[in-house]
């Protein structure tokens, strides 16, 4: 066993509670009994580890609880079966719940029984509304109910969220100012699911900025890097309020929002979107998609037949791009490795930032957490409630006024906003050039030099702005 450091007993004396030993939980092997995200995974390791208690007892209890309510594909059928005999089931699953107007229903998906058309009350929902808001993960209670039309309705009559608590924005304010940032940055490392101590100084904070985009609503941005950094890792399990999509094609209806259905698309329904294996995914009907993403990305809003859908989702774009044996990209023009949707200019403009993802090393077993972090469930509505914290909840999000191209002040501006909040620093702070502005110009000038690799007559590579003095 890893011993403990002086930073380790600091992270949870100052966060207590909200913390959680990530080393612990990797080493429970709980996702090769059944694939689950981390948010989860912390939360059943939360609700069965003791002190006293050894981890193979922990993990004969999970595996156990798991067994029981969380069906395989080959299982469902005979948790069905149950449920049809009148018996009240408990499943574990991410349960989403969507309104159907013309019906006067409200539907519940169910994943792990392949379920679409169950029912909630509007009482339960106005007890959990984040079943309305992209899904949640939870315990639900599951009974027959006859709907007096001569069929049976599966009914959604209890559910208890996967959350350590309630989650207060204070207590992590509070937490905050006894940790100086380089400190900080350690916790975020850890709270992602790395050992901090793995990383150079420089790799720290790369490897911190994929967290932008859950603190700054309609933050877009890119991350280009070679396979095996761990980019898909941090979205697919730190927020439920995240929707990763893992390559294939992708269309008009999914993205924004299906006519037939009515129901809205992704871009409406979570607070990111990610795109990965970006080098590979196809956009059914790429020319409209093209023409909605460029108003999107620019506006906030998009249009649909007659309907007009304003949403605060960013986007993230990961991609693997080649790189040479200096470990940098092999080309000038790397975005060019994306596709053509991509080489548009108009569009990538549109894009605050570019993370430099070959600055980030693969991934090994030295890596990974050895320690206490934030739990992931706790830092996923965390980074859910600072994007609209206002300002006397979060005093946090300031930057001071940018003088130059429109579109490169609007999006350092928005970047630093992220990195203001991710730190919690303000400009009168000391550390807020190295930690805040000094990033943020980096990530626009790397969607410059890609602007004038691709257009070279109109866009020169270097980011010309004033920063106003604070």
């Amino acid at each position: 066993m890893a011993t403990i450091s002086d930073f380790d007993r600091k992270v949870v004396a100052l966060l207590g509670d909200l913390t959680i030993d990530k080393e612990r939980v990797r080493n429970l092997h709980i996702r090769e009994a059944r694939t689950v995200t981390t948010f989860v995974e912390e939360w059943l390791v939360s609700r069965y580890e003791r002190p006293d208690k050894k981890d193979e007892a922990v993990y004969q209890e999970i595996t156990a609880f798991m067994t029981q309510h969380l069906p395989t594909k080959t299982e469902k059928e005979g948790l069905k079966n149950r449920i049809v005999n009148g018996d009240s089931v408990v499943v574990l699953d991410r349960f989403t719940v969507r309104v159907d107007i013309s019906k006067g229903k409200r539907l519940v998906t169910i994943p792990c029984l392949d379920e679409s058309k169950a029912e909630v009350s509007n009482i339960l929902l106005d007890e959990h509304p984040g079943l309305l808001s992209g899904g949640q993960w939870g315990a639900g209670r599951l009974k027959l109910r006859a709907d007096g039309k001569d069929r049976n309705v599966i009914e959604l009559e209890d559910f208890r969220p996967m959350q350590s608590g309630q989650v207060r924005l204070q207590a992590l304010v509070d937490a905050r100012q006894g940790f100086s940032t380089e400190e900080w940055l350690a916790v975020l490392i850890r709270t992602m699911g790395y050992e901090p101590g793995a990383y150079t100084e420089n790799q720290r904070r790369n490897i911190v900025l994929r967290l932008l985009p859950l603190v700054q609503k309609n933050l877009n941005m890119m991350e280009l890097a070679p396979k095996g950094t761990g980019k898909s890792f941090v979205f697919s399990n730190l927020s439920r309020h995240v929707w990763l999509n893992s390559g294939g094609a992708l269309t008009r209806a999914q993205l924004f929002k299906n006519l037939s259905t009515r129901e809205e698309g992704l871009l409406a329904r979570f607070d990111l979107l990610v795109l990965d294996e970006g080098q590979s995914i196809e956009f059914k009907g790429e020319g409209d998609i093209h023409a909605k993403f460029k108003d999107y990305l620019e506006s906030g809003h998009y249009t649909i037949g007659h309907d007009k859908i304003t949403s605060e989702c960013g986007l993230m774009v990961l991609a693997n791009i080649d790189l040479d044996y200096r470990g940098q990209p092999t080309r000038p023009d790397f975005i060019r490795q994306l596709p053509e949707m991509f080489h548009d200019d108009a569009l990538l403009d549109r894009f605050h930032g570019i993370v430099a993802g070959w600055k980030i090393p693969r991934i090994t077993n030295a890596h990974f957490a050895q320690g206490p972090g934030i739990k992931a469930d706790v830092f996923g509505e965390y980074a859910h409630q600072i994007r609209t914290a206002s300002p006397a909840a979060f005093p946090y999000g300031l930057v001071p006024d940018m003088q130059g191209d429109t579109r490169d002040s609007k999006a350092i501006e928005r970047l630093a906003r992220a990195l203001s909040r991710l730190f919690m620093l303000n400009p009168d702070q000391p550390d807020y050039d190295e930690y805040v502005l000094k990033p943020a110009i980096g990530l626009r000038e790397r969607v410059r030099s890609q602007l004038a690799a691709l257009n070279p007559s109109e866009f020169s590579p270097q980011v010309k702005i004033v920063v106003a003095e604070h």
